[in-house]
């Protein structure tokens, strides 16, 4: 978890500086967004995956200060504060938004490395040669095929950054395919812990298509103003 936010915070820093931006404001900026994250990554464990030990986590400092964390619980709080505190306080430009994606992003790879590590977030049993064996089973690694996607998309962040797409453009082009990305690897997860609902949906599928849904939207209005 440290070396996913350092790693994330650096990576910024180094990108605000190499495009002549100015990156002081960014260590008050990620401690809010770090905190914010935490929170929110952690009250979606709580709504989704604790079940009937949720008031056992409540008051447990094991879990606040601990494992258990959603991903898109920590990104949408994350969000939230991001929006007021680009768009509300003014306190950072949010045309500057795009130069964040790919801490975010790499950030989001070394934490997934980190789960294959810790043996959560682990996959159905399956027969293949790269099957891993976690859990009691060889199961899919799918906690791999996220990061390594990630890797692959942090690359294109990158050079969407390169390349000067609008700062949009690099945004809705991450929630798209990350989203994307998500919906399908979550049919080859196994910890139920996640919740599954509807069809045999998880919680993470429900949002990423919600997300998938905001980012064509946000796309096409964008296009239609230029």
């Amino acid at each position: 978890m440290g070396l996913a936010w350092g790693v994330g915070y650096y990576l910024t820093v180094f990108l605000f500086d190499k495009y002549k931006e100015d990156s002081a404001p960014l260590l008050k900026f990620f401690i809010g967004i770090f905190i914010s994250s935490w929170v929110g990554a952690k009250l979606f464990f709580l709504l989704f995956s604790a079940q009937h030990k949720i008031y056992q986590y409540i008051y447990a400092n094991y879990f606040w200060l601990g494992g258990g964390f959603v991903f898109y619980g920590g990104l949408i709080f994350g969000l939230i504060f991001y929006l007021i505190y680009s768009l509300g306080l003014k306190k950072f430009d949010f045309k500057k938004s795009f130069l964040l994606m790919p801490g975010l992003i790499f950030g989001h790879a070394i934490g997934r490395i980190g789960c294959f590590m810790t043996g959560c977030c682990y996959g159905v049993q399956c027969d293949l040669p790269w099957a891993v064996q976690m859990n009691g089973e060889f199961r899919h690694p799918v906690q791999l095929y996220e990061a390594f996607s990630l890797i692959i998309l942090g690359y294109f962040s990158l050079k969407w950054i390169k390349d000067k797409k609008s700062n949009l453009n690099v945004i809705t082009n991450y929630v798209l395919i990350y989203s994307t990305i998500r919906f399908l690897i979550e049919f080859f997860r196994g910890d139920e812990i996640r919740g599954v609902f509807w069809l045999s949906f998880s919680t993470s599928q429900f949002i990423s298509i919600g997300l998938m849904v905001l980012a064509i939207l946000s796309k096409k209005i964008f296009n239609k103003k230029n």
